[in-house]
């Protein structure tokens, strides 16, 4: 047993609680709490600090995150240059023929407006073969010597995706078609991977994630399930997982389905949550599907990843075995494809949660008949930041005061946060804060201010909806007797802060089945 005293705690007037093994046994004030305790009870001083469920980030790619922050990071470059000279220190410690593989550029905030291409890799690495992704995720860029490898010519052709020759600039599932030309990783190697994720995860407070990972390694999913399942049943996993299940095509989803997975199916560390799809792009990159073309990119509209019949093929699938559907869906014309399947499949009153990923470009029209069928809705305020500058360049000054529509949906379906990781890096105190300012920290661009949420609203965004999106609410996400023992402690209370400063929050405690997975 564990005794934590003298706290606040949210949405309670107590003081302390006492927890067993991996259980809240009782709430009430410290002399209560002392009054329930043995001799050899250890009793926590917590100093007044804030005591929080465990945040939930609902979507994200933990594997791809772990092996970002094990590979050449390349966030918060500010210049071609500073790219080159990033590459150029990796080269030296790379063996000649070693790819070498870097994420996280984001050419929009380059001092010197240079886009990185295949020459300019070439320069830095000419004996390596070379793949920097866009912070994205959806547009990479490779060098002369990675083509020589994925054996890409100008025949090469790639449905969903895009290569292009003369850059070496990859869209979509061109990206994923160089990746499966690289070595796999072994066992162990991706083990580290979701270790250094899930250490990430803790120390940001975060106790409970939604996950889309099985293809991010392998062509066959049974290898990423297997390997959770495993780490799972080892009681090795210091975040609760969603698996978000993502597959190459309708016949392997069945496949699944025929082995007797589908939603729910798992235990208290890794459960299989709901399908997932993947409509279209980025905004960024210019690759997001849009019903009119880039305003600043004129005879370009963006791209549909899938076909509208095989995404209608792999819900209805999912229909069948009562299994909640979710697609990645940004620019208004995917969005307008996703919302017409899910007009004619989705149950009354969408009891399953299925819904749309990121929620950002989008008519007024649209988003009403989002909240008419309640789908849920899985946004990234973290966004906001690399954004704001950009919406009204890209879609135009309509369309961009009716995007990323952020406290309208939270008010009118169920809507969860989340940093689409590694996107952005999982840190719930800044999606509060951009939730509520909606202000780019890098550009200091607004975007539609009457979007912003209270702070009281968006803790609920990265906190309480979270545990409700993934149907957890009855035994999680809650600081009460009988719920499970998943929390943060942070030093100061949010709830009274200013926006701007939620993000000099300190956590300082992370507990996940009542072990101390994370103490600063």
């Amino acid at each position: 047993m564990k005794a934590y005293i003298n706290c606040r705690i949210y949405k309670s007037e107590d003081t302390a609680f006492l927890i067993d093994g991996n259980e809240i046994i009782a709430t009430g004030s410290d002399e209560t709490i002392r009054d329930m305790t043995a001799s050899n009870v250890e009793v926590i001083d917590l100093n007044q600090m804030l005591v929080m469920p465990g945040f939930a980030d609902t979507h994200m790619h933990l594997i791809s995150l772990g092996r970002h922050l094990c590979s050449l990071r390349l966030d918060g470059t500010k210049s071609s240059d500073q790219l080159k000279d990033r590459l150029s220190r990796r080269a030296v410690q790379s063996e000649k023929g070693e790819w070498i593989l870097g994420r996280g550029y984001n050419e929009e905030l380059f001092a010197d407006g240079i886009r990185p291409t295949k020459q300019l890799l070439d320069e830095v690495c000419p004996d390596n073969p070379v793949m920097i992704i866009r912070t994205c995720g959806h547009i990479a860029v490779i060098n002369s010597k990675a083509m020589e490898e994925a054996g890409i010519t100008e025949e090469t052709e790639v449905n969903g995706g895009a290569i292009h020759m003369d850059s070496g600039l990859l869209e979509e599932n061109a990206i994923t078609y160089v990746r499966e030309k690289m070595p796999k990783p072994d066992e162990k190697t991706v083990s580290r991977y979701i270790e250094e994720g899930m250490k990430y995860c803790n120390v940001h407070g975060i106790t409970l994630i939604g996950s889309d990972d099985f293809r991010t390694l392998s062509e066959d999913y049974r290898d990423t399930l297997n390997l959770f399942e495993k780490l799972s049943y080892q009681e090795k996993l210091t975040v609760r997982v969603n698996e978000q299940c993502q597959f190459a095509s309708p016949k392997e989803f069945a496949s699944f389905l025929d082995d007797g997975y589908t939603f729910d199916v798992g235990n208290d560390f890794f459960r299989i949550g709901p399908l997932k799809l993947i409509a279209d792009g980025s905004l960024g990159g210019r690759s997001a599907a849009m019903r009119k073309d880039y305003r600043d990119d004129p005879g370009n509209k963006g791209m549909m990843v899938m076909d509208e019949e095989e995404i209608e093929t792999f819900v209805r699938l999912a229909n069948r075995f009562n299994m909640p559907a979710i697609a990645h869906a940004i620019g208004d014309g995917a969005v307008e494809t996703m919302l017409d399947i899910f007009e004619d499949t989705v149950y009354e009153g969408n009891p399953l949660h299925s819904g749309l990923v990121h929620c950002q470009i989008m008519s007024k029209e649209q988003m009403e008949r989002i909240i008419r069928m309640k789908l849920s809705c899985y946004i990234q305020p973290q966004f906001i930041d690399a954004d704001a500058a950009i919406v009204e360049k890209r879609a135009g000054k309509q369309l961009a005061e009716t995007s990323y529509p952020f406290r309208t949906l939270f008010e009118n379906t169920l809507t969860s946060g989340g940093s689409d990781a590694p996107v952005e890096l999982p840190d719930p105190l800044a999606a509060i804060r951009f939730a509520c300012t909606r202000t780019s920290i890098h550009t200091s661009d607004t975007m539609n201010p009457d979007e912003c949420m209270s702070v009281e609203e968006a803790i609920e965004l990265m906190c309480d909806k979270g545990y409700e999106q993934f149907f957890m609410n009855d035994r999680y996400g809650k600081i009460a007797k009988g719920y499970m023992a998943d929390f943060t402690v942070l030093d100061k209370d949010i709830r009274t802060m200013k926006p701007e400063e939620i993000t000099d929050t300190k956590v300082m405690m992370t507990v996940m089945d009542g072990r101390t997975v994370y103490e600063r």
